[in-house]
């Protein structure tokens, strides 16, 4: 098969033949250019004039693992409770006014935890369970941070536990900065609780 070439066109038909050529392949081009999608001319839709005035709602899911010993507030000295679980959070930037150009809005923070506490002194006793849902919603402006300390209880216990949670949030990501456990104030003489 021989290509079209300069060289293989030696009269005036074959030149002929050549610009036809061109002249198609010049359409094809302007065809396919022409048929694409200008974003440039398109009117702008709410969902793109949301994103370059940071009004589009955003949303983050997640996981944060909880493992580790934390230190049994119930007892005296040294004593500690193993806790295994998750903490589940949907993180979403809520707008009050999205017409506005300088819109306020809040992030709108859902967590679901499914924990155990374990007494590794005590390996027969039934773990104490965590387990709740809360939703907060939290004033957080671009490049600011804001702590959020949350009590979950531990439930199946006589002395009113909680675990207490400090989560960093900002409008881009949450995190979890800390986490003890907290009882009511009790008094210690002799091992006697007053």
């Amino acid at each position: 098969m021989k290509f079209l070439s300069k060289s293989s066109f030696t009269n005036k038909e074959g030149v002929q033949y050549e610009k036809l050529f061109l002249t198609f392949v010049s359409l094809f081009f302007l065809f396919t250019i022409g048929c694409q999608e200008n974003s440039l001319t398109e009117p702008l839709t709410s969902e793109v004039a949301e994103k370059e005035n940071f009004q589009e709602d955003t949303y983050l899911h997640g996981f944060m693992k909880l493992d580790g010993m934390l230190a049994d507030p119930s007892r005296p000295l040294n004593s500690w409770l193993e806790i295994g679980g998750e903490i589940e959070y949907e993180h979403r930037i809520i707008y009050l006014d999205p017409d506005q150009t300088a819109s306020q809005y809040y992030v709108s923070l859902k967590l679901t935890i499914e924990a155990e506490l374990f007494d590794p002194y005590s390996p027969t006793t039934t773990p104490w369970v965590i387990s709740e849902i809360s939703t907060d919603k939290i004033d957080v402006q671009p490049e600011q941070v804001q702590s959020l300390i949350k009590y979950f209880t531990v439930q199946g216990r006589n002395d009113s536990m909680f675990l207490v949670c400090k989560f960093i949030v900002t409008t881009d990501y949450v995190t979890l900065d800390g986490m003890w456990l907290k009882a009511p104030r009790t008094h210690f003489s002799n091992n006697n609780v007053r």
